[in-house]
């Protein structure tokens, strides 16, 4: 009998550390799972489903005290992956040998943290990038478990409906009222993201006034809303309704008839050829067409953030690019020819040139403009293991402590050597992370020259906006 009780005491035991503690939050009494001595909780609903009357609507929070079981990533939300590019989108975006599922039934967010804490501890909220019309929280290489057992910190993802800056807002608010609970401090909140999730970093700092914001320092890899066209285009959502069968004019109408479209029909459509895109709309309250004069004249955020991009951010926009003359052409309207582009990047062959270009045009401009107004899986931890090198495994572990340390304390630099930016100097005031190949902590920054080209930013980007609208 003895024997007994000590076998049911210690598998009591096991199943008491196997999972975490139930937490209170307003989504419901959320029970998940601990590995590696952190505790995940995946697949909370933060939302009421974005279906049928609601959808196409500001999303509405989600509510509960019942129990819920969050042990599984949610599913994406649809995906729009531009008719020539799909299988280049999906393979980089959606995990193709094992998508997630996707559903209009999306609005879904995770949450790691260390499972042993005696303090409140910093959090990061990371938003996915995916050109505004595909991508998602839920893929292996967000997993957070690496980031919180390493850094000491808490890790949230969440998927939210592409297209519209504004609607990760609801997410960031659900931080604010429940991170507590999970151990987290919800005034040691930073957002960073990638791509279109950094463009939504951006977003929200341009949008929340100085003292309001629900977080507290942002990061942008490879991304920045500089300026948009004020007057909206609805030529592709015209067109989408009359292919779907709603033809009414503009209005109440029109819009009850799309919210009974199938979302497979919706789907099908957005992913054939005939579907245009669908950019966010400035509306003046989550999007402004001009965020740069809203950062000078003190209307934003005023919160610390590191903004840059990735060494060859132009390359995978560039496949199968070769002519540069035609490039020019159709991307800057003849303003500038192949002759007098050349001697920019010596060196290079027009293919080579081409991608650097797009890398300046849409992610160093950017990212200069904000300084100066005022590589995901290394930082995850989620890369293969079996297959790196010593230098990807440190450059790993190194990205994580970067991010960690701006985390923690976003007033100070994240590493030795790393300079504050200063714009419109010469001065070695801009930091190259790993260019030379030193990926450890006290080596891996060096400092270059600024080269000052706000003023071609601030002219090249707009007329490259003009273009492409």
């Amino acid at each position: 009998m003895r024997i007994s009780s000590v076998l049911v005491s210690a598998l009591y035991a096991s199943i008491c550390s196997a999972a975490p503690a139930i937490i209170n939050t307003t989504s419901g009494l959320l029970q998940g799972s601990v590995t590696n001595g952190v505790s995940s909780f995946k697949g909370i609903r933060f939302a009421q489903p974005p279906t049928g009357a609601l959808r196409w609507e500001p999303p509405i929070p989600f509510i509960s005290t019942r129990v819920q079981n969050v042990t599984t990533l949610g599913p994406s939300c649809l995906q729009q992956f531009p008719f020539a590019s799909s299988a280049l989108d999906q393979f980089l975006f959606n995990n193709p040998a094992d998508p997630p599922a996707e559903n209009e039934d999306c609005l879904f967010l995770n949450v790691w943290a260390p499972a042993s804490q005696n303090r409140k501890l910093p959090v990061l909220v990371w938003i996915y990038g995916g050109a505004l019309s595909f991508g998602t929280a839920s893929l292996p290489a967000y997993d957070g478990t690496s980031f919180a057992a390493n850094q000491d910190i808490i890790l949230v993802t969440f998927n939210y409906r592409t297209n519209v800056f504004g609607f990760p807002e609801l997410a960031f608010l659900w931080v604010q009222d429940n991170i507590a609970n999970f151990g987290g401090d919800p005034d040691q909140v930073t957002i960073m993201g990638q791509s279109a999730g950094s463009q939504s970093v951006s977003s929200a700092i341009s949008r929340h006034t100085s003292g309001n914001a629900p977080f507290r320092a942002g990061i942008m890899l490879s991304g920045a809303q500089v300026s948009m066209v004020p007057i909206p285009s609805f030529t592709s959502f015209n067109n989408f309704s009359t292919a779907v069968g709603c033809t009414q004019a503009p209005g109440p109408g029109r819009l009850a008839c799309l919210k009974q479209v199938p979302a497979a029909t919706i789907r099908n459509f957005t992913n054939g050829p005939a579907s245009g895109s669908f950019a966010p709309v400035v509306d003046d309250v989550t999007v402004f067409s001009d965020p740069l004069h809203r950062i000078r004249t003190g209307l934003t955020a005023r919160v610390p953030f590191i903004i840059g991009n990735t060494q060859d951010d132009g390359s995978v926009f560039a496949l199968g690019l070769t002519d540069l003359s035609a490039f020019l052409t159709t991307t800057f309207a003849g303003l500038v020819t192949a002759d007098q582009v050349r001697p920019l990047y010596p060196g290079l062959n027009d293919s080579q040139i081409i991608s650097e270009i797009i890398k300046d045009a849409e992610f160093l401009c950017p990212a200069e403009l904000w300084s100066g107004a005022a590589v995901v899986p290394e930082i995850f931890g989620t890369f293969i293991a079996a297959t790196a090198t010593p230098a990807e495994a440190t450059l790993s572990h190194t990205m994580q402590t970067l991010v960690a340390n701006f985390v923690k304390n976003p007033t100070v630099a994240p590493a030795p050597n790393w300079p504050k930016y200063v714009p419109g100097n010469r001065t070695t005031t801009l930091a190259k992370l790993a260019y030379s190949g030193n990926v450890e902590a006290n080596n891996v920054v060096q400092s270059v020259q600024s080269d000052s080209i706000d003023f071609q930013c601030n002219a090249l980007w707009n007329r490259f906006l003009d273009i492409r609208v």
